[in-house]
């Protein structure tokens, strides 16, 4: 029995091939042993030091590190067989499982870091959305160094695939020059800090607020729930309003009075007016105006513009409320002094 051990199979015998995929299937082992260690031990360490930047690495190792095991294993184990008639192609598969943890590392370390002191305002930086591009960047930045890492290893003249690009480039640009006009717009967008993740903004009639800004689209979800993607082009052509990055909201009102009011009333109801306006805490009383404005085909019409804080926040209820305790507290007060609002109204004269 223990001669078929020895029997040679692609000048190694068997019992080298056995070794070989054991330390192979060892790998799964380790890796689990390494992966509790560091999940159990060097994170919570990492955490509890000042230094934030042993969090980034720790946590960008744990992914890679059963990769790197692998590439371990596989080199151990090569080291039991004769490479004499596939030492080239060994070679190879072995350069092809250091590069992949490799660069997965490095992607996963490098995008950890910016994410984690840009995001915070650390160094300077504290547009989420330029952040969140200069990720994306650095991301396909690396995994398009680790694919020409990979085409060289295998062979592949990398000057040439690259002198190709060029023209190739070329002919991409020509066939996706919508997708390059949202690109180039969504880095506009980015860096002129048109409006950023969590924003209200107003585009072509829709509210909402701003979810995500990608390179190629924006995302808003609007107060009724839906969500829309627009294309950056649009939002970079079209007048958007930032709505967010107003401190307070002009609201104007017309108000008819029947004919038949007298100037006495009139006076009265702009006196009413103003009180309630100047009750309510969230508007700008400096600013709040009423008059009597014009007469009206069937009113005598007094115009209101007062500036309110609650129409830039978040919450719909507390907006519609303020609003609302605005407009009954005007209705209540016409109701005490008898002052009578206007409506759609004609009189027509007969004469025999």
């Amino acid at each position: 029995m223990f001669n078929i051990f020895s029997y040679m199979f692609l000048g190694n015998e068997l019992w080298r091939y056995g070794v070989f995929f054991l330390i192979i299937f060892s790998s799964y082992f380790i890796s689990w042993v390494l992966k509790y260690i560091i999940n159990n031990f060097l994170l919570s360490w990492a955490k509890k030091t000042s230094f934030e930047l042993d969090d980034c690495l720790i946590k960008s190792l744990n992914p890679s590190v059963s990769m790197f095991v692998l590439a371990m294993c596989f080199y151990v184990g090569g080291l039991f067989l004769n490479q004499e008639l596939y030492g080239v192609i060994f070679e190879k598969i072995l350069n092809f499982l250091i590069i992949i943890p490799v660069v997965y590392f490095m992607i996963k370390f490098s995008t950890e870091v910016l994410a984690h002191y840009m995001k915070k305002g650390k160094i300077g930086v504290k547009n989420e959305a330029a952040v969140d591009l200069l990720v994306s960047i650095v991301r396909i930045s690396l995994f398009l160094v680790g694919i020409l890492l990979i085409l060289s290893n295998f062979g592949y003249d990398v000057s040439a695939l690259l002198a190709g690009l060029g023209v190739g480039g070329l002919a991409f640009a020509l066939a996706a020059q919508d997708i390059l006009k949202n690109f180039f717009s969504g880095i506009a967008l980015i860096f002129d800090k048109t409006f950023k993740k969590g924003e209200k903004v107003v585009f072509e009639g829709n509210s909402g607020t701003i979810e995500e800004l990608k390179l190629r689209s924006t995302k808003i979800r609007t107060y009724d729930g839906t969500l829309l993607t627009i294309p950056n082009s649009m939002l970079a052509d079209n007048i958007v309003e930032n709505v967010t990055s107003v401190p307070v909201v002009k609201v104007k009102m017309t108000l008819g009075l029947v004919y038949g009011t007298s100037s006495a009333k009139i006076k009265e109801a702009k006196q009413i007016i103003l009180d309630v306006l100047t009750n309510q805490p969230d508007v700008d009383e400096p600013r709040t105006t009423v008059y009597f404005d014009h007469f009206g085909a069937y009113s005598l019409d007094l115009k209101v513009y007062y500036y309110a804080h609650k129409l830039t926040m978040d919450d719909w209820t507390e907006r519609t409320q303020m609003k609302e305790d605005i407009n009954l507290g005007i209705l209540e007060g016409f109701e005490k002094a008898g002052i009578e609002m206007a409506f759609p109204t004609q009189t027509i004269e007969l004469k025999k």
